[in-house]
């Protein structure tokens, strides 16, 4: 009787760590099926930008990703403590094979964040340096439209020679105008468009740009 419950006992102590593998296994499978699920929305892809929107969409998605996968932690860290607490009970030779797979599920789990980290990152300092951009373009067409303004003042004046030469004196000083800006439109513009971001939207505002100066310079 005695041997007849030791080996019901056996038996049933068996079914439950076979139970419990299967159980954690099927943990670690999910979060793994997440994890290439993620790669390959987030990662995997050609993504381009053609439109501000576009790289907007971009920026806030990998954001929302980013966090996910933040928020996955909880769950790999039970898995793992789930998984420890197993195998520190269970025989080295059924062990062996789950402690791998554990392994392979934080590795793959470190490198996803790290990934999608970087990717937002440099998804930021792209939407950053868009907007700089705008930033000098905008500030070179409003000194663009002073010099069209006095320009037309030169043209119109009606005055004696001191008030022309005054009217010159001040359209020169405009003229002085440091190029600091229009470099960094061109480094900022070379930047983006070198990755291939925006480089038609960049292009056409460029061309207009440069139009102007150009017209400019020759009046």
């Amino acid at each position: 009787m005695f041997s007849f419950l030791k080996a019901h006992a056996k038996k049933a102590a068996l079914k439950g760590g076979l139970d419990k593998t299967v159980s954690l296994r099927k943990d670690l499978s999910e979060m793994h099926e997440w994890i290439t699920q993620a790669e390959e929305e987030y990662l995997e892809r050609d993504f381009e930008y053609k439109t501000p929107e576009e790289l907007q969409k971009a920026v806030e998605e990998l954001k929302r990703a980013k966090e996910d996968a933040m928020q996955k932690e909880v769950k790999v860290k039970l898995i793992t403590d789930s998984v420890n607490n197993f195998i520190a009970k269970a025989p080295p030779a059924a062990n062996e094979a789950l402690k791998k797979e554990l392994d392979v599920l934080i590795t793959s789990y470190q490198r996803l964040c790290s990934r999608l980290n970087g990717k937002c990152k440099t998804l930021e300092e792209v939407w950053a340096c868009w907007h700089e951009l705008l930033t000098y373009l905008d500030a070179e067409n409003k000194w663009l439209n002073e010099v069209e303004l006095k320009l037309k003042a030169t043209e119109n004046i009606q005055g004696g020679a001191e008030e022309i030469s005054e009217c010159l004196d001040s359209l020169e000083r405009l003229m002085r105008h440091p190029e600091d800006n229009r470099n960094q439109i061109r480094e900022l513009a070379q930047t983006l468009t070198d990755g291939g971001i925006l480089d038609e939207l960049i292009n056409e505002k460029l061309e207009k740009f440069n139009t102007r100066w150009e017209e400019l310079q020759q009046e």
